[in-house]
């Protein structure tokens, strides 16, 4: 399973994708003020802007950590390559003249400034929002993920009708939020400006970290704001500041306290924009958002250092407790360098596992220790993760985390599936080992989607326990758990199996069934969706189903199908239900740029939609004058 969290604060610290407390208005249902023109971003194919940057960010892993100091400084030139019709225009961008300071002291690591004044590609929409990304392949995944970050710290969206207050959804690497904007009546209409108070993350949206890293992420806000004037020729802003104060948790543990701030000004009259941007080739760029990356190595770990090797179990874990305090990135070091003193001495491992049961490692390094277990990668962690799953001795949540490690480890065998089918089969009438039961079964659909194409027969092994599973399932909770680990395998074996429970009697069992086709090939799944939410009754079922067709579109990153826009379209008018009119708008947007009728039905649906943040949403796809 991906780990996101270390890489999503690197990225968090340096970018300033930062999450903000909710500001909605409240107690008035009236139509806010027209703004006195409407707003939008102009620009003209060729020409060259300048912008001066400036981040700075402060980070502590805790209250009583020193913090991290951060600083990046650098002109950032745009040249508009393209006009692309309603989806606005393609701008190649790049960073010179960049200076880092990180502790007080600059940074002296060349490769580093290098890959940050790489070249880059960028949608701007007209209503100025940052769209698509795309990197040349020479670039590395954190260098893509702090550049696309810079920008997305410092975007404004406006609105699709002119108004001086209007909510905006924003997305970053963190997740999705909602920001309010209030126009400042004392401004000019050539350049006015804007006060913008972001929401808080939409908590569905943030990272959903497996059991042994303490569930969903959580962030926290203390205080944020940011102030613009937009150009006074619609080329983006003139002038942008703004901080903000954040606190990110994994479960009940504290993993930084980040301060940062934000200044943008463009540079009216620049001259001498790079090379580089002159004689860009756009075919060599690839779209799509950066990577998220993963702290688990496919391998085994590198051989640890002679003084990490001499040191004895308890020195180990003191220094691996002592580092995974160390700033964003002290999870992968600590868990990394664990992982590399345990490949060399097996004999330690049961040694961890007797700390996890006996107390006398602390409850709050207990996650991060199952991560070490499994990048460690070898037969003897195997073999401790599958004596931890069982191991009554250990907390219901320390045997889920194993199930999660053990369907992650660098490299599975028969003996790993074996260990989770095992444990899936225990005593279902026991609340606590009903849990950890569940948790192998959902790993063990898991597993076999990652080795699916590389190990055949492992993956066979999983499919026949899941098909047995699903066949000898008593009630709807115990069906509905079988559902979600085929979902979690995307194996198109059982696409006959999931048509018929498709039609089952309970609303619950539908849905499961709706989402275990998120995995499969679109050529599979997508003629039944299609059929299927066009006759269902049930909200719940078909907001399922619309989310699932989301999804696959959202992780392809394409356009919906002809008869996914037609179904969603059909369904849109008539959905009683916001989520799921929510989903459906998300597909037809997907093509609203290149297709007329997916355009149309957005439209249509901006007149009669009584939520606004729908109406928001629909503004995303469809330019403003199309909404009048």
């Amino acid at each position: 399973m991906t780990r996101h969290t270390p890489v999503l604060l690197g990225a968090l610290v340096l970018a300033l994708a930062a999450v903000y407390t909710w500001v909605h208005p409240t107690g008035s249902t009236q139509e806010a003020p027209v703004a006195r023109r409407p707003l939008a971003c102009r620009f003209s194919a060729g020409e060259d802007l300048a912008f001066h940057v400036r981040a700075t960010s402060s980070a502590r892993a805790s209250e009583s950590a020193a913090s991290q100091q951060l600083r990046l400084e650098a002109t950032m030139w745009w040249r508009v390559l393209e006009e692309r019709s309603a989806a606005g225009w393609v701008v190649a961008a790049t960073l010179t003249d960049v200076q880092l300071l990180e502790g007080g002291a600059a940074d002296a690591e060349p490769a580093r400034r290098a890959a940050l004044e790489s070249p880059f590609l960028v949608q701007v929409g007209r209503d100025c929002r940052f769209g698509d990304f795309a990197f040349a392949p020479s670039v590395d995944a954190e260098a893509r993920r702090q550049l696309q970050g810079i920008l997305q710290s410092s975007e404004v969206i406006l609105p699709p009708l002119g108004r001086a207050q209007w909510v905006s959804r924003h997305k970053d690497s963190l997740g999705a939020f909602d920001a309010s904007y209030m126009l400042d009546a004392s401004s000019s209409d050539e350049a006015p400006s804007f006060t913008r108070t972001h929401g808080r993350y939409i908590a569905s949206t943030l990272p959903l970290l497996p059991p042994q890293l303490g569930g969903r992420m959580r962030v926290d806000v203390l205080s944020a704001e940011t102030r613009a004037t937009l150009d006074s020729r619609g080329r983006w802003v003139s002038t942008l500041g703004g901080g903000e104060h954040l606190r990110v948790w994994m479960g009940s543990r504290l993993l930084s306290d980040v301060t940062s701030e934000v200044q943008v000004e463009h540079l009216e009259n620049a001259s001498g924009a790079p090379m580089a941007l002159a004689g860009l080739d756009a075919e060599r760029f690839a779209w799509g958002s950066a990577p998220t990356g993963t702290t688990r190595a496919s391998d085994l770990p590198a051989a640890p250092e002679p003084a990490l090797a001499a040191l004895t179990l308890d020195a180990a874990l003191a220094d691996f407790a002592k580092r995974l305090g160390a700033g964003p990135q002290g999870l992968h070091d600590a868990t990394s360098r664990l992982a590399s003193y345990l490949s060399v001495h097996p004999e330690a491992i049961p040694g961890v596992v007797a700390g996890l049961r006996g107390g006398t490692l602390p409850e709050a390094i207990h996650a991060a220790l199952f991560l070490a277990l499994e990048k460690t990668g070898t037969l003897a962690a195997e073999s401790g993760l599958s004596a931890a799953l069982k191991d009554r001795g250990l907390s219901t949540q320390d045997r889920m985390r194993a199930a999660v490690a053990l369907q992650d480890i660098p490299r599975p065998t028969e003996r790993t599936a074996q260990a989770l089918i095992d444990q899936s089969r225990g005593n279902r009438t026991d609340a606590e080992e009903r849990q950890v039961a569940d948790a192998s079964l959902l790993a063990l659909g898991a597993l076999s989607h990652r080795v699916d194409t590389r190990q055949p027969e492992l993956s066979r092994v999983a499919h026949e326990e899941l098909d047995t599973r699903l066949r000898t399932a008593r009630g709807t909770e115990d069906l509905a758990v079988a559902l979600d680990a085929i979902g979690n395998a995307g194996d198109e074996g059982f696409a006959d199996t999931l048509r018929t429970h498709g039609s089952d009697e309970s609303p619950l069992v539908r849905a499961h069934a709706a989402r275990a086709w998120r995995r499969m090939e679109p050529e599979t799944m997508e003629p039944v969706l299609v059929e299927w939410l066009g006759q269902e009754q049930d909200a719940q079922v078909r907001r399922a189903i619309a989310d699932t067709l989301a999804e696959q579109v959202r992780e392809q990153d394409r356009a919906a199908s002809p008869a996914v826009l037609a179904a969603a379209a059909a369904r849109l008018a008539a959905e009683p239900d916001a989520r799921t009119r929510s989903a459906l708008i998300s597909l037809l947007g997907s093509a609203a740029g290149t297709d007329a009728s997916a355009r149309l039905a957005l439209v249509q649906q901006f007149h009669r939609e009584t939520v606004p943040d729908l109406q928001v949403l629909i503004g995303r796809y469809v330019r403003a004058e199309e909404l009048r």
